[in-house]
């Protein structure tokens, strides 16, 4: 067989092999969703925190974006070697999508379910970040990455979530004493 037959092969296994998870996943979901407007329950989210997470998906994608850009420029001036590594580049915008993404939602309430109305669901945000941060860790530790930049940026991440949480807990009792006041 000659290469271009085993790589299209290979294409078709992968595709099917992905069909294959995905599609009882996205049964469930919807089998999950039509039993609820029989049960006439309410949706996990309402239309608010939906917009509030496409808000922050948008977002996200500019600071890629524009991470991307600025990556490209310093690895083409040469100014530092670890620029030149893939593994960093991807791993810091993963770190640093990750953390525009949840700070955006913790901002706008996009986290909490409608029906859940937890006040700690925004805590799960930096029990995420910390595993994230070992692991990319682990990455720098090993010698796998040019770099300890990665897990700069992970320490980063979870300093701005302590941040966002802080602000988020500031302007609520705020609004509280503003509401008592009244």
């Amino acid at each position: 067989m000659s290469d271009g037959a085993i790589t299209t092969i290979t294409i078709l296994l992968f595709i099917f092999v992905l069909s294959a998870f995905i599609w009882p996943i996205a049964l469930g979901i919807h089998l999950e969703l039509e039993g609820r407007k029989k049960r006439g329950e309410p949706p996990a989210y309402d239309e608010r925190q939906k917009l509030a997470r496409l808000r922050a998906g948008s977002r996200a994608m500019y600071a890629l974006l524009f991470f991307l850009v600025l990556w490209a420029i310093i690895n083409q001036t040469g100014w530092f070697d670890w620029t030149a590594s893939i593994l960093d580049m991807v791993l810091c915008a993963l770190m640093l999508t990750w953390c525009v993404w949840a700070s955006d939602c913790i901002l706008h309430d996009g986290f909490s379910s409608w029906k859940d109305k937890r006040k700690d669901a925004d805590l799960m945000v930096i029990t995420f970040s910390l595993p994230m941060a070992q692991f990319v860790r682990a990455f720098c530790d090993s010698g796998i990455t040019a770099s300890w930049v990665p897990f700069i940026f992970a320490c980063a991440d979870f300093a701005a979530f302590c941040a966002v949480l802080f602000c988020k807990w500031r302007r609520e009792k705020h609004t509280e004493r503003e509401e008592e006041a009244l």
